[in-house]
């Protein structure tokens, strides 16, 4: 810091103050300054910086798969973030393992992060459970954890469900299956009974016996799909709980050559970059997935950097539906 201050001409403490935003400096001293660092190569010393300010500005974020296009989104949001703020993420994909994810955990506190994000594997979590006694803060991302008292950054699923319910009993569709995500997850679980509740607000239910629980892949979406449309008397309009069922349960639409919307309609959790391009046009419930990324890294770092005392935040923000061609009304029974 000594170099760059001679090069620029400035003090050391300005140097300081330009580096680490602590206090406001002329646009023509703070471009001397950045100017010098890059004549220079200069690269502070982080874990200098660390042991002074207890922090080694890194965070955590875990995912439970990583090749899920909404996670994806939301990483960009968090690495946007956290790189504006002077922080540096570590990605871990604990696809959907207890195991894996407590094992993430634990090496993620013994490096020191500053703190985590998590969208927990399981609604029974133990993993999460420990971090509120290790003092690491942390942020629940997607899915919440039972009996854990902690903020978390989501999106109000049970209201998703109700536009969904609302656009197809509204299209006259009374036989409406569902390919569900497993009640073990919490988005699983709140997209199931946001649905179910839904349907009987309207008058219409949601029947045990058109309802399939996947587990948020492919293949299960495409297991569920195949179930509901082989019974003697099939459902109208299928729903989906994620993009990567939706996707398995359309593969099995077009091998069983169905038509949709003239065979079923369908409708997607998720708004995928593909859904637009599907044969035809995919009516989806979008999700605000790279704000989502946005808000629980500011939410982490507030706390960070602000402490961990007061209440804990709930922030669910709000899906949309994208009407396109996969939804028509459904047709009356022959007389």
């Amino acid at each position: 810091m000594k170099d760059v201050a001679e090069r620029a001409r400035v003090s050391v403490s300005t140097v300081s103050h330009v580096l680490n935003g602590t206090r406001k400096v002329s646009e023509e001293t703070r471009g001397e300054v950045l100017a010098a660092v890059e004549e220079l190569s200069y690269r502070p010393n982080l874990l200098a910086k660390g042991l002074k300010t207890r922090r080694t500005y890194t965070i955590g974020l875990l995912i439970p798969d990583i090749q899920n296009s909404f996670f994806t989104s939301v990483v960009r949001g968090v690495e946007d973030v956290a790189l504006s703020r002077g922080y540096h993420l570590f990605l871990c994909n604990t696809d959907e393992d207890p195991g894996r994810e407590d094992e993430y955990i634990t090496e993620l506190a013994k490096k020191r992060v500053d703190g985590l994000m998590v969208a927990p594997s399981a609604r029974r979590e133990a993993g999460v459970r420990r971090l509120g006694g290790e003092g690491v803060p942390f942020v629940l991302l997607d899915r919440d954890v039972e009996g854990v008292d902690a903020d978390i950054v989501g999106v109000d699923n049970r209201a998703g469900m109700r536009l969904i319910a609302e656009h197809l009993v509204e299209l006259g569709h009374r036989r409406i299956g569902m390919v569900s995500g497993p009640l073990d997850k919490a988005s699983g679980c709140e997209r199931h009974l946001g649905l179910h509740d839904a349907l009987s607000d309207l008058g219409v239910g949601l029947e045990g016996s058109l309802v399939r629980f996947g587990d948020f892949r492919t293949a299960g979406g495409r297991a569920g799909a195949r179930e509901l449309l082989g019974l003697p008397s099939p459902p109208t309009a299928l729903v989906t709980a994620n993009n990567q069922m939706t996707l398995g349960a359309l593969l099995t639409v077009n091998e069983l050559g169905l038509s949709v919307p003239g065979d079923l309609s369908m409708v997607g959790f998720d708004d995928p970059e593909w859904a637009p391009i599907t044969g035809p046009p995919l009516t989806t419930l979008a999700q605000p997935t790279y704000e989502m990324g946005v808000r629980v890294t500011r939410m982490l770092l507030d706390r960070i950097e602000n402490g961990s005392d007061g209440e804990s935040r709930k922030l669910l923000l709000e899906p949309w539906l994208v009407v396109r061609e996969s939804t028509a009304p459904a047709k009356r029974p022959s007389s």
